[in-house]
């Protein structure tokens, strides 16, 4: 089955030999039933070969011989002297697995070492997920930043309890980190989150008054920024770029007009299924929202259109409740945001668009500025998008280039 992946018979022969040899063939079969492509494979099979030559120079010779601590020595050392690809750890777990799921190796759990302060940032986590309300995403960013601080307490003050965290502990850590980061909004993020922090500690007992007050503000001006976006006949362009006659085109013309007509939000694209979809009354209903508030919005002629062609002609027989899945192996929803901003990404390239922010929000900037300039209310902007304030929809003000002209003063000494 190797000849499916490989044409060389070199290659072929020399991931035949070692103590994954016998089984080598039966592990590329099952990559092929699973739907890799022909690339992929060949590079999942790649660092299967190299791990056997590497088992072989140290000794392993048959299978009893392979463990969990050889495949780690080989990620470490061996991959490590030609630069670490993220996919080597991938290629290895897939081997395991199917030599584990075919009783050929009976290996035991991966041991995950605790890191310091995991119990307290669980908690810290469990809290922002149930008291706060915030989404997976926000928590996780949270947790970075406390255990960030979490560390540098440690460091400090190696015997200290936490309960001792005082007011100058929190003034020294923030100044510190301040003093690393360039932008003001990084500064904002840092004490944003170093007060939820320190709020955190406060109601859970940890510490007996609120450090929260000793976090300096750092002001940000109120819409300090313009959003950057495409135009309209951009948007278009991209749109008609994508070949909707093959099943993953159908798929990625869905998704650039869900984003581009309707705004969702890249979270709420990858958590659709299909009950969400309310076809007779022409709507889409929004669970998953960034701001755990349901939505609804119109389900247009040509978005309503698209989802039901991939419905019925495009989406592959994978067993996930959600509408979007990917269509190569491993098959299944897409778990992260990378996925959807690759596609958007793919199409900008593709007609041959440049912007210094290329992803899925792009186009929902680009929405919210195309209604801007058309006349439409900010409160009915806010609703599309999703919005808790519209003072979070008047940045896109900033970027009505035909109410700007209007009220633009003529410069002195210029044209009358």
């Amino acid at each position: 089955m190797l000849e499916s992946f490989f044409s060389s018979e070199f290659h072929i022969r020399q991931k035949r030999r070692g103590p994954i040899g016998p089984y080598i063939d039966s592990f590329a079969a099952e990559l092929q039933r699973r739907g890799y492509t022909r690339t992929s494979g060949k590079d999942i099979l790649g660092h299967v070969g190299r791990f056997t030559i590497f088992a072989s120079y140290h000794g392993a010779d048959h299978i009893e011989d392979v463990n969990r601590r050889l495949v780690d020595r080989f990620l470490a050392e061996d991959l490590g002297k030609a630069g670490f690809n993220h996919m080597a750890k991938l290629s290895m777990d897939h081997l395991l697995r199917f030599l584990e799921e075919r009783r050929v190796l009976v290996l035991p759990p991966a041991r995950v070492d605790a890191q310091p302060n995991d119990e307290l940032l669980d908690l810290y986590d469990t809290h922002l997920r149930e008291v706060a309300g915030l989404a997976a995403q926000t928590r996780a960013s949270n947790c970075r930043y406390a255990r960030e601080l979490l560390s540098w307490y440690r460091e400090r003050y190696p015997k200290r309890s936490l309960r001792h965290f005082s007011r100058a502990d929190v003034l020294a850590y923030v100044t510190a980190a301040l003093a690393k980061l360039d932008g003001t909004q990084k500064q904002y993020t840092l004490c944003y989150t170093t007060r939820s922090f320190m709020r955190f500690l406060r109601w859970h007992g940890i510490v007996n008054e609120n450090l929260a007050l000793a976090v300096p503000s750092v002001k940000v001006p109120r819409l300090a920024r313009v959003p950057h976006y495409l135009k309209w006949e951009d948007v278009q362009r991209m749109v008609a770029a994508v070949d909707a006659t093959e099943s993953e085109g159908i798929r990625d013309r869905a998704l650039l007009l869900l984003l581009a007509e309707l705004g969702l939000r890249n979270g709420e694209i990858r958590e659709l299924v299909p009950r969400d979809i309310d076809w007779r009354n022409g709507h889409i209903r929004i669970r998953r929202t960034k701001t755990r508030k349901e939505r609804i919005v119109p389900l247009t002629k040509e978005v309503g259109k698209a989802l039901a062609d991939y419905l019925l002609h495009g989406r592959p027989t994978v067993p996930a409740k959600q509408i979007f899945v990917r269509h190569r192996a491993p098959y299944g929803p897409f778990v992260c945001a990378g996925a959807i901003s690759e596609v958007v990404e793919k199409y900008a390239e593709r007609v041959g668009i440049k912007s210094p922010r290329l992803g899925s929000h792009l186009l929902r900037h680009s929405l919210a500025t195309r209604l801007v300039n058309k006349g439409v209310p900010i409160k009915h902007i806010a609703d599309v998008l999703g919005h808790e304030s519209i003072n979070t929809t008047a940045i896109y003000t900033k970027v009505d280039r035909a109410s700007l002209d209007d009220i633009a003063l003529p410069f002195p000494g210029g044209a009358k």
